[in-house]
């Protein structure tokens, strides 16, 4: 099974691996006889502002390089592709380890000192900001049984998730907040599953419970419970990172589009 976000008006498609194909079966199926399998922009951690921004800090120093040493030596790259920030940011570190006095000299040019440093705090901006919230809901919250229980939660960073907005704090957010009130009718595990949907562009890492819950939850008696309900990971993501980004900046932040899930057979 294949997991399918589809952008409704350019029909552009992300493809993930589900974490567990009988929840999304469940999830997308509800969606449908609900008529509610439509996600809209909710938040966004993405700012063209952060990449022109980016763009015109590099553009002001490269100016200055056929004055002024710089191991950099490409200044055009395309700054949506992690391999060119890569390199950037690789040849900006070594630039200043070779001339340690280069911000006092692009001071010296013209207090250019901050530009050259955003280079690099821009740089780490752009590359953390592909994290998006949608919503299925304007209004009142959406939200179906969970009928799988706690087992479906994990500690894992996965691509794709289902929000929490539920009724309540889960134990997770209870150990968390110093609520050592773990037993109350305000604890609620994921109860409900919401038409909310977190999408990062990120490593998808596996985790585990920290060792500092599983005592937390011990000493109240109760069990140690997931804080995330994962749904899915991007397939290929690694080599498709900066087309993916590219279709997120043009259908999400440019053009508000709104996706609906979709499952095919492999």
């Amino acid at each position: 099974m294949i997991g399918k976000l589809v952008w409704e008006k350019s029909g552009d498609e992300i493809k993930f691996s589900p974490t567990s194909p009988g929840l999304l079966t469940y999830y997308v199926e509800t969606l449908n006889s609900t008529y509610s399998n439509s996600f809209s922009l909710s938040a966004s951690k993405f700012s063209s502002d952060t990449v022109t921004k980016l763009v015109q800090c590099i553009n002001t120093i490269s100016d200055k390089s056929n004055k002024i040493p710089f191991e950099i030596d490409n200044w055009t790259g395309d700054v949506l592709d992690q391999d060119y920030l890569n390199l950037l940011h690789r040849q900006w570190v070594l630039t200043g380890i070779k001339y340690p006095m280069m911000p006092v000299l692009l001071r010296n040019l013209g207090n250019l000192d901050s530009e050259y440093r955003d280079i690099n705090t821009l740089l780490h901006v752009v590359e953390s900001s592909f994290r998006y919230t949608f919503k299925n809901y304007t209004q009142d919250q959406y939200q179906i049984d969970n009928i799988f229980g706690n087992n479906i939660l994990g500690f894992d960073t996965p691509n794709i998730s289902i929000g929490f907005d539920n009724l309540g704090r889960s134990s997770w957010e209870k150990f968390r907040n110093f609520d050592n009130n773990a037993v109350d009718q305000d604890t609620n595990d994921y109860k409900k599953l919401a038409g909310l949907i977190y999408l990062i562009l990120g490593r998808p890492i596996s985790g585990a419970a920290p060792p500092e819950y599983i005592e937390w939850c011990a000493n109240h008696k109760v069990a140690v419970v997931g804080h995330t309900l994962s749904l899915g990971n991007i397939l290929d993501l690694e080599s498709k990172l900066t087309d993916l980004r590219k279709l997120l900046v043009r259908n999400v932040n440019e053009q508000n589009d709104r996706f609906f899930f979709e499952i095919r057979p492999n």
